[in-house]
């Protein structure tokens, strides 16, 4: 049986405004102020998904309640993902594949939750709300699980401007959106369809779960070993994990500018192999005159433009990284099977990240107004010392800087040591909890400064 959203549905996903969430989430201040997401006596705070089975949100206090619950969640759902990916990845470092493949597969389920949330979606087992007005709520009519209704979801938000709308603006390589490094060929609309790609893209797995439950039900209740345990290359697995950290340091301008500006290149040699049919390349004048002007519109250092330039040309930097290779890669081979999903969990995290700090941005939030819940999280997770929280939350960068230059230091000094998953374990000894702390890239991604 062929699943899909009813008619109905697909009208109030449609009819959602970004402005109402905006004003939804407005509305969580009174209870930040007191150290709470989402006040005391919302009907929704614990039971939520009870409580929704047994009755619909009526009344205009709870509703009320819904939508506010929906908006908190859309950062908190995010940081959970964040969550999910450092325990594949540490998963992934002591050699369970098994493991590392069922973490980063609800990573990336609670990305889409996240993005979903932010545009006023709410996901709840197997009832689901939208956000319809400011504080508002109604009920989609479809009744299916948190697996196949987020997919659904996703696949049809995707496709409305909107979403094209908000990817152009979240993406922001050098401090300029994607919408303004592509202003001259339409911005936004011209930005909508690869949107739409990116997302059913690193979402593929919602997808696939959907159409195979019985494909995730194999890694994620059948036993491993049957009729093979998963294996990996240990310096395969670590040079992917050092890879996927690459691309997350914060920069002054952005929390995920590495991430960005490979966006950004992908997405210029995609754009003008779209409108010529020939693939992009530095020794096509048409393309290189494509990015000059690109780069030139930004009114950048010459230093800068100098930079980007010979990277948009790939006359630096000029491999993708690891992630943006894995994500495209579909299940089916056991040996980079952990790989792509992790991958996928990345990116669509990062849109996630960042469509949930647009939302409390907008709403007026910043990091102090948080600190009631990040400095509790921080705490909890060993990110820091109790009683010492960083001055800046991407000051968190550094701890990840010094692990990676330690293990590097441990592979001059023993090359054998990545040869076997003991030698890992040992070699590495200290160094994996830092390189599975993603919560860290969470937290400097939320938290508006």
């Amino acid at each position: 049986m062929t699943l899909a959203l009813h008619a109905l549905d697909k009208a109030a996903i449609s009819a959602l405004m970004r402005s109402q969430m905006e004003l939804t989430t407005a509305g969580l201040k009174l209870h930040l102020k007191r150290s709470a997401w989402i006040g005391k006596s919302n009907h929704y705070r614990q039971d939520v998904v009870a409580k929704l089975k047994v009755a619909s949100p009526a009344t205009v206090q709870h509703q009320r309640n819904l939508a506010q619950y929906i908006a908190a969640s859309a950062a908190l759902h995010s940081n959970d993902g964040w969550s999910y990916l450092g325990r594949s990845v540490a998963c992934l470092l002591a050699g369970d594949t098994h493991r590392a493949l069922h973490l980063a597969y609800y990573a990336e389920l609670r990305a889409a939750m996240s993005l979903l949330a932010s545009a006023g979606i709410g996901i709840f087992s197997n009832r689901h709300y939208v956000v319809s007005a400011a504080n508002q709520t109604s009920k989609l009519r479809i009744e299916i699980g948190t697996h196949v209704a987020a997919w659904l979801a996703l696949e049809e938000w995707s496709q409305l401007p909107a979403s094209g709308a908000l990817f152009g603006r979240l993406i922001r390589p050098e401090g300029r959106t994607l919408d303004e490094w592509f202003h001259a060929q339409g911005g936004a609309v011209t930005l909508a369809p690869q949107a739409k790609a990116w997302f059913m893209q690193w979402g593929m797995d919602l997808a696939l779960a959907t159409k195979d439950r019985d494909a995730r039900n194999d890694s994620s209740y059948r036993p491993d070993g049957i009729p093979q345990t998963g294996k990996m290359n240990p310096k395969v697995g670590f040079q992917f994990v050092r890879d996927m950290w690459s691309t997350l340091e914060p920069s002054a301008t952005s929390s995920f500018e590495n991430i960005d500006r490979h966006i950004l290149r992908i997405a210029m040699e995609r754009y003008y192999q779209g409108l010529t049919g020939k693939p992009a390349s530095a020794a096509d004048p048409a393309f290189v005159a494509l990015v000059d002007a690109a780069v030139s519109a930004q009114s950048l250092a010459t230093s800068t433009e100098d930079r980007l330039k010979r990277f948009l040309l790939r006359r630096i930097a000029a491999d993708d990284p690891l992630i943006f290779r894995y994500s495209g890669t579909r299940p089916g081979a056991p040996e980079t099977d952990a790989f792509a999903v992790m991958a996928r969990a990345v990116l669509l995290l990062r849109v996630a990240t960042g469509s949930a700090h647009d939302l409390l941005h907008q709403a007026g939030f910043n990091a102090a107004a948080l600190s009631f819940w990040w400095q509790k999280l921080g705490e909890a997770r060993g990110l820091w010392k109790p009683g010492a929280p960083p001055v800046a939350l991407a000051d968190l960068w550094a701890d990840i800087e010094d692990g990676l230059r330690e293990v590097e230091e441990i592979e001059v000094d023993d090359p054998a040591s990545f040869e076997t998953m003991s030698g890992v374990a040992y070699g590495a000894f200290g160094r994996l909890h830092v390189l599975a702390s993603h919560e860290r890239v969470g937290l400097w991604g939320l938290c508006p400064t």
